[in-house]
């Protein structure tokens, strides 16, 4: 069940993130294929998509791949979940009454935003192990949201152009923007040891069901 459930939000995951590349590039806004390739790329959102989607993707690859093993990593699909959970949480809260998508951009937007989110949040309750996390892992999960802030921030100084309001220096300030990128990193901390604590929580009961079922065998 678990390889079935992961394939299938594969290709969900992979048709989704197409689909939006395409329109974008189509909607010919930015110029060139390559400045429409490195606009999207330069959104969060696609960027844990992306993750996601390999992440789902795993069983394809052969046992023993370094790459199925890294995505096969407890705290790494831990740090997926909490990435992708605050993707949804960002954009439902703060970016959704000022993004207005219409037609196929619209389905894609809420695969993007919304069903990708869930699908890898269930993934991640039902189908992942949890047991071998610890706190320590906290500090490499906020690298990748440091260096695609850092990132984003220095591009937009050359170019003009931020992916997200709250990471405008031109409008906000870099104080503003600082302000910003500290709550952010405070939101991945303490939603990172939660979800920590209750990947250990749910870890301790499947084992205690486990447990209590073959004392009935």
């Amino acid at each position: 069940m678990k390889t079935t459930y992961r394939l299938t939000c594969a290709a969900l995951t992979w048709v989704t993130i197409l689909v939006q590349y395409w329109i974008m590039v189509q909607s010919g806004e930015f110029g060139s294929f390559g400045a429409a390739t490195l606009t999207y790329l330069g959104y969060f959102t696609v960027l844990t998509n992306i993750l996601a989607g390999i992440a789902f993707a795993t069983p394809l690859l052969n046992s023993g791949n370094k790459l199925r093993e890294f995505f096969d990593r407890q705290a790494v699909r831990a740090a997926i979940a909490l990435y992708i959970l605050i993707v949804m949480v960002v954009y439902w809260a703060l970016l959704a009454s000022i993004h207005n998508p219409t037609g196929i951009s619209a389905i894609a937007n809420i695969g993007l935003h919304l069903v990708i989110p869930i699908l890898f949040i269930c993934d991640w309750l039902f189908f992942s192990a949890k047991g071998n996390m610890s706190y320590k892992h906290l500090p490499y999960w906020t690298i990748y949201p440091v260096l695609y802030g850092v990132f984003n921030i220095v591009r937009g100084l050359m170019t003009g152009f931020y992916p997200y309001p709250f990471l405008n220096v031109d409008e906000l300030g870099y104080g503003g923007v600082f302000i910003n990128m500290l709550g952010f990193m405070s939101i991945y901390i303490f939603g990172g040891a939660a979800f920590i604590t209750i990947g250990w929580f749910l870890s301790a009961r499947k084992e205690k069901t486990k447990l209590t079922v073959s004392e009935f065998d």
